[in-house]
């Protein structure tokens, strides 16, 4: 019998939890009975402040295995996706998605069907009609951000896919081989390749309290994404020099010939230093993204953990709980010599 794991990052969705397993498992026992899998369940508690964790050790799961992780404190959701990646290593296929109920859990019979009867390694989801939903000019960014990542790139990272999706073992050993702790997942699963299909949804209203992610965080973690999958940036900033460079040796040529040929007068003080600013901060902004990829760089060679799990619970099918020691989890050690 195949082995399914969900895996579900929570962080302050302690209004979500009861919603969530009353979905997510009515679709586990829909699974059971149409595919013949044997379905768990594994929650990374990403360092909630509310009473998240301990709402999720109090709950049975319908007489199915579970394990509940927690963090020692919030180490982003890159690092909960990766901690539950591996606490379902064993699985023959994992399936992420978020607590907050956008991602429907219904979706997952479409997942496992590409997955068992159409023979995909991968099966993800995509947001369909994101211009209608979340506006033209998030529309225009997101479209932005993928055309630069995807910029000169071997692989292709799929546009407004996000963490919903099945993954087979296979996958999931890959991307715990990958030796980094600064992880972008999106990029992560397009870095990879295996055979993979798309499918489209729509994200429905969240059920109850706030995101997390604000527009600060949002264009963090943008940055990241682009500084560790994509050198683009830096050769737009190189491109743009040469292109700058190109015109002001025109511009110069054509007022040293004015001046000789026609008299004509010399720019005035205000010109020069609109295009010194103008100059100045084009640099400050090439030293600044310099910095991040040099900054990066710095982070990875430290090797710190890419979390620090401070409790761990199992739920046995019988609904027995068992504890585990509190552990550190390098992520950049976890993965090789699978």
């Amino acid at each position: 019998m195949k082995s399914l794991a969900f895996v579900i990052p929570i962080y302050n969705e302690a209004e979500n939890i009861a919603s969530l397993l009353d979905r997510l498992l009515s679709v586990a026992d829909r699974l059971e009975r149409l595919f013949a899998l044997q379905v768990r369940l594994v929650f990374i508690d990403d360092g909630s402040a509310d009473d998240s964790y301990d709402i999720l050790k109090a709950q049975e799961f319908g007489g199915r295995p579970a394990q509940i992780v927690q963090f020692s404190r919030n180490f982003g959701k890159e690092a909960a996706l990766s901690a539950g990646l591996e606490a379902a290593a064993d699985a023959d296929a994992v399936i992420l998605m978020d607590a907050d109920l956008q991602h429907p859990p219904e979706a997952a019979l479409d997942f496992v069907t590409g997955w068992l009867e159409e023979g995909y390694d991968s099966v993800y989801s995509y947001k369909d009609q994101r211009r209608k939903s979340e506006g033209a000019l998030r529309a225009l960014m997101s479209w932005l951000f993928y055309r630069t990542i995807n910029h000169g790139a071997r692989f292709v990272i799929p546009r407004d896919a996000g963490d919903f999706r099945l993954l087979t073992q296979p996958v999931c050993h890959a991307l715990l081989a990958m030796p980094e702790n600064q992880r972008f997942m999106k990029g992560l699963y397009g870095w990879v390749g295996f055979r993979q299909k798309a499918i489209p949804f729509t994200p429905e209203p969240r059920m109850a309290g706030t995101s997390s992610f604000r527009p600060a965080q949002l264009f963090a973690m943008t940055l990241d994404a682009l500084t560790s999958f994509t050198i683009a940036p830096l050769r737009f900033m190189a491109l743009f020099g040469l292109i700058i460079a190109c015109l002001s040796t025109l511009y110069g040529i054509f007022i040293v010939v004015e001046r000789l040929l026609v008299g004509g007068n010399p720019a005035g003080i205000a010109s020069v230093l609109t295009l010194i600013s103008f100059f100045g901060g084009m640099q400050m902004l090439a030293l600044g993204l310099l910095g991040e990829y040099v900054g990066k760089g710095v982070l990875e060679a430290k090797n710190r953990p890419s979390f620090i799990i401070r409790d761990r619970v199992t739920i046995n099918a019988d609904g027995a709980a068992t504890g585990a020691e509190p552990q550190v989890a390098p992520l950049s050690k976890a993965g090789r010599g699978r």
